[in-house]
């Protein structure tokens, strides 16, 4: 049959298309092939959205077209084929997925940009199906560079946002591949939203914002996560989305650990979200009220009372993460009142069980850069100094470039996703 199928795409052209007729799947391999040997897309794509149902009804025929079709010449009728098959691929058939894997790896790869520009929400439903496949056979890193891949051969422009770029930081975050999701983050500014030319959606932005923030968590960049779990629950919506939920809740985390405070709610806000938030995270409030007393104790406390509550958030680990910060936090203190501490008083100030413990907090402050300080150890005497740094070095002014770009950025996407409308409908919660 595949024989079949091959000589038919190479037997010539009908003169005259009829897009309503029923077809053979043999005649419709000749019309992809014809249709896009003459670069005639717009009436190939007229064709395809004809015999969208015809597919549907011949699924078990399809994975025969497929490799009588090339990526980079018949990109529209593969995207129409594997998009048909997406709907119906059982993600519990281990072999029907490593098939849809291995004919979308070959889209995804080698897709002509031109061709699957024309039919973006199609693209997008593929590459999602893609990505859940991969993760349903515990692979998702096998994933991840045909939908980075995608990703550019689906925008229109590098500042264009698209539905894959989400999938990207999903698959990046479940294969732990961090630095994959921090050179997304810091390639470009996606600030450019186009529903038609990318088929986006309100939840795809939510999500990425979401993702954005964990792999943030995930690479100890918590100001960054701060910023970006704050665009995902600011959104304008009319209905409390659970991907907002959760990222509130990390966001008062990743506050805590970033600056020592309760992230400052913006007051566009939408107010559904204002009063979800008043009552209907009260472990995360009073996490937030512990730290504010500067003691450990009444923090674990607080992380104690509150622990199955974190840990089905999938927030444990984050929560535990704001002791070490709140000690770090204190000691950072002390210097900005002394030149000269025994370690036994910086036990004493921050809490701690015994000046050892002081000494390998102090030793892991300098080290990180957090302090400049040395350590008199036959005297057990901490001598703090100011920072080497005078704010005058290449470094520094790179830092403060970024930081100037990064607040111009934050202050471009609000404007986009303003302009962009409400969320539609809510997105299930984050995995």
């Amino acid at each position: 049959r595949l024989i079949a199928l091959r000589a038919a795409s190479r037997s010539p052209s009908p003169s005259v298309f009829t897009p309503s007729a029923a077809m053979s799947l043999a005649d419709l391999v000749t019309v992809i092939n014809d249709l896009s040997a003459a670069s005639q897309f717009n009436q190939l794509l007229t064709h395809l959205q004809s015999q969208e149902e015809m597919m549907i009804q011949q699924l078990p025929q399809l994975d025969e077209v497929l490799p009588a079709l090339r990526p980079m010449e018949h990109s529209l009728g593969m995207v129409f084929i594997l998009k048909a098959k997406a709907a119906a691929v059982p993600l519990s058939n281990l072999q029907a997925v490593h098939t849809f894997l291995q004919q979308c790896r070959r889209l995804l790869l080698e897709g002509d940009p031109v061709q699957v520009q024309m039919v973006p929400s199609h693209f997008a439903t593929v590459c999602a199906k893609f990505a859940n496949a991969a993760v349903a056979i515990a692979a998702p890193a096998a994933a991840l560079r045909p939908l980075q891949h995608a990703a550019q051969v689906l925008q229109p422009s590098p500042a264009h946002f698209t539905p894959v770029h989400t999938e990207v930081l999903r698959v990046a975050l479940l294969a732990r591949h961090y630095p994959a999701a921090a050179r997304l983050l810091d390639a470009s500014d996606l600030l450019e939203v186009a529903k038609e030319k990318t088929g986006v959606a309100p939840r795809d932005l939510l999500l990425y914002h979401y993702y954005a923030g964990l792999a943030c968590c995930g690479l100890h960049r918590f100001s960054d996560a701060v910023r970006y779990f704050t665009l995902c629950y600011t959104a304008p919506t009319h209905v409390v989305h659970a991907a907002m939920v959760e990222a509130y809740k990390k966001c008062v985390l990743a506050s805590l650990l970033a600056t020592g405070e309760q992230p400052a709610q913006p007051k566009y806000t939408a107010l559904p979200i204002q009063r979800y938030i008043k009552t209907g995270v009260p472990a995360y409030s009073e996490l937030a009220e512990a730290f504010a007393t500067r003691s450990p104790a009444e923090l674990r406390s607080a992380i104690t009372k509150h622990e199955a509550t974190f840990a089905r958030d999938r927030n444990l680990g984050l929560a535990r993460q704001c002791v070490g910060a709140l000690v770090r936090r204190s000691i950072r203190s002390l210097t900005q009142a002394y030149l000269t501490l025994s370690l036994a008083d910086i036990a004493a100030a921050a809490q701690l069980e015994s000046p050892a413990e002081a000494e390998g907090h102090v030793v892991a402050m300098v080290a990180a850069g957090d302090i400049s300080a040395t350590i008199d150890e036959p005297q057990g005497m901490v001598h703090f100094s100011e920072s080497a740094d005078a704010f005058d070095s290449p470094g520094a002014v790179a830092a403060m470039e970024a930081s100037i770009s990064g607040a111009i950025g934050v202050a471009t996407k609000l404007q986009a996703a303003q302009a962009f409308g409400n969320a539609s409908s809510p997105p299930s919660p984050p995995a």
